[in-house]
């Protein structure tokens, strides 16, 4: 059980697999993304000046994700039971900041 995705042009990105779709990249974002997956995982695309598609992963889920190189594109594979994707543009998300905590200094530990 997986899927595949990979940019067909600017605008679309064919998923096929468990999920078959064609999506939309949202217009405004000037060719970047967001697709979340049923697992958990978070992936970045972005498409570069030569209309090639880029994929990063931001989060990883409970799936095994390859990103392998085809031609001028990356092809993302999810390795995992995919219930459903979904795009939204880099405006239209959000993401909680991690800050860092300082760690508690215990007693006894340094002597």
């Amino acid at each position: 059980m997986s899927v595949m995705i990979r940019g067909q042009d600017r605008t679309r990105l064919k998923v096929m697999g468990d999920v078959e779709a064609e999506l939309a990249v949202p217009a405004d974002n000037a060719g970047r993304c967001w697709l979340s997956f049923s697992d958990g995982t978070l992936i970045e695309a972005a498409y570069g000046e030569d209309d090639d598609c880029r994929f990063v992963v931001s989060e990883e889920g409970a799936g095994i994700v390859r990103i392998q190189r085809e031609g001028d594109s990356d092809v993302l594979r999810l390795d995992w039971r995919v219930e459903w994707v979904t795009v939204a543009g880099t405006d239209h998300a959000a993401r909680a900041t991690v800050r860092g905590e300082p760690m508690p200094v215990l007693p006894g530990l340094f002597a």
